[in-house]
């Protein structure tokens, strides 16, 4: 493994000693990836009771203070992508199914106390728990899961689902009775447990979006947290619910989430101990991480490799971009080494089109030998010049990149900017507010777009899908082509592990050929918390995880 190497990066050494580091691993191309959960023989889902394995006694009360980077735009998760509306309202929402929060590679029960598969791998049937309440007090129906599923995977007129392209496999949902849901596929998914459990798919009330339209003010779920106050910018706090189902939880009396937009401000008030933890969203720098600890040994860092990246999108409905040889040229100037040291402070090198060490990621000796990887950069320069000649733009041209004011799109940009004027490609960066850079992306008015995106999980049918599916409503450049789509479906459907395998790394080639975005770096991100938080762990991904139904205060 050379200097390059993704796994290998220098901020290991330095954070070696810091708690519960997990580095990735090196890519085997000798073996294929282990079976996703769907693919696995399941008769029966775990109970979602408490997994986790402690010394001391569970204590019941206490207030868990967390902080995220970010405000709630709306409370309509099935609309939106964003985890500034995500984490607040997790608490008060369950799904069909979830990760376990101890152990993510494990799909358990949510709503569902047990499920079967039929032996074609065509329907799925949910039996759900009894006595299941909406905070309004209506009981949970299949009926109401139906709904929220249909809303989600075939989305009434003029509703934006965020992830309905991920769903193409379902035939129909069906409530043949009270506590029985199922969900009848058109061909076998071996990933279709993990994508329902993705942390988007609460079961809203329906009641309340039938009388208001939507959930966009609105928070009634079944959770183990009832909503209780949100001051806009500031704060969102939910409370106990005392009739939740799962017997014992929560422990905590409730959770306040303070939104902090400065990350200096966030750290002090962790240091200060005014927060009890600040999440994988709270955006912790390995060099923050490192300091943290130094000055507070004490505390428990977790470091996790994430599938959430930056990228150069080009809008392919507008000239330039539509030329592909456009496309490559910007491919090939960015240079990923660079921008892995100053994006965020150790983002690591954006290689490839799948989280780099995972086990669906190319092979390391064919990702490395690809154009746009090469170091020095200087050949990789000079074809990018040749390639805009050819496109018509011997001197380049002028472009506007748009980056979100969120630290990391905006430090993408920056760097961008400079690798970019190597070529000749003059951006000038307009930085915008988060609920505007949402709406222009969701509209597609941009030029070029400097985007931080972070998936659910390391999947294909996740992070294959949704950003570049003709149709995806996370396509933000509305790349479009009918063979990537084919070869999609075909991986999604495709039950050998092996033969999959190699389809979703004919799938990375051809985007290595289209270059729909440039991948700049992949993310790294710290969940840090004081030792008095019990029995939280983060996920892989920064979405996972923040029920919060299991989590005590030892104090």
């Amino acid at each position: 493994m050379d200097r390059r190497s993704f796994p290998a990066l220098s901020v290991l050494a330095v954070l070696a000693f810091l708690v519960s580091c997990a580095p990735a691993a090196p890519v085997s191309t000798s073996k294929p990836p282990p079976a996703s959960p769907a693919a696995q023989p399941v008769s029966k889902g775990a109970q979602p009771t408490a997994t986790s394995k402690v010394v001391d006694q569970p204590k019941y009360g206490g207030t868990l203070v967390i902080a995220n980077k970010i405000e709630p735009r709306s409370f309509d998760m099935h609309q939106d992508t964003s985890i500034g509306m995500q984490l607040p309202l997790a608490p008060a929402y369950n799904m069909v199914v979830q990760n376990d929060p101890q152990d993510e590679t494990k799909i358990i029960g949510d709503l569902a106390k047990s499920w079967e598969v039929s032996a074609d791998g065509l329907t799925y049937t949910f039996r759900l728990h009894e006595g299941v309440k909406f905070h309004d007090g209506n009981p949970l129906r299949a009926e109401d899961v139906k709904f929220n599923l249909d809303r989600i995977i075939f989305p009434p007129q003029n509703f934006l689902s965020a992830r309905k392209e991920l769903f193409r496999p379902v035939a129909r949902v069906e409530a043949p009775d009270a506590l029985t849901a199922k969900v009848v596929l058109k061909y076998p998914q071996p990933s279709f447990l993990q994508l329902m459990a993705m942390p988007f798919n609460f079961i809203f009330s329906p009641e309340v979006v039938k009388r208001k339209g939507d959930m966009k003010r609105d928070v009634v779920g079944t959770g183990p947290f009832k909503f209780s106050s949100y001051v806009d910018r500031i704060s969102f706090s939910v409370k106990k619910n005392p009739d939740y189902f799962v017997k014992g939880r929560p422990y905590l009396d409730g959770i306040t989430m303070y939104v902090i937009f400065d990350e200096m401000t966030r750290l002090a008030a962790l240091r200060t101990r005014q927060l009890n933890m600040l999440p994988l969203s709270g955006e912790v720098t390995p060099t923050e991480a490192v300091e943290l600890k130094r000055r507070h040994p004490e505390l428990i860092v977790h470091e996790r490799a994430n599938p959430g990246l930056t990228a150069l999108v080009p809008n392919i409905r507008i000239k330039p971009w539509g030329d592909v040889r456009v496309r490559q040229a910007i491919n090939l100037a960015v240079d990923r080494e660079a921008a892995g040291k100053v994006v965020r402070g150790g983002y690591f090198p954006g290689y490839g089109y799948m989280l780099p060490g995972g086990p669906w990621s190319l092979p390391e000796t064919e990702l490395m030998s690809l154009p746009g990887f090469r170091q020095p950069k200087d050949a990789d320069i000079a074809e990018a010049r040749k390639l805009l000649a050819q496109a018509g733009y011997p001197e380049g041209f002028k472009t506007t990149m748009m980056a979100n004011v969120q630290a990391h799109e905006r430090e993408t940009s920056q760097v961008a900017k400079d690798q970019l004027a190597k070529i000749g490609i003059v951006a000038e960066i307009s930085v915008v507010d988060s609920a505007v850079a949402k709406d222009r992306k969701f509209e597609g008015k941009f030029d070029l777009l400097s985007v931080a995106d972070a998936s659910a999980a390391d999947d294909p049918d996740i992070l294959l899908g949704e950003y570049y599916l003709t149709g995806s409503p996370k396509n933000w450049g509305a790349w479009s082509s009918k063979k990537y789509d084919e070869i999609y479906a075909e991986q999604s459907r495709t039950m050998d592990a092996r033969k999959r395998l190699e389809l979703v790394w004919d799938l990375q080639r051809l985007l290595h050929q289209e270059a729909p975005r440039s991948i700049v770096t992949w993310s790294r991100r710290f969940g840090v918390l004081w030792p008095e938080v019990k029995d939280w762990v983060p996920g892989k991904s920064l979405y996972l995880n923040h029920k919060f139904q299991d989590v005590w205060l030892n104090k």
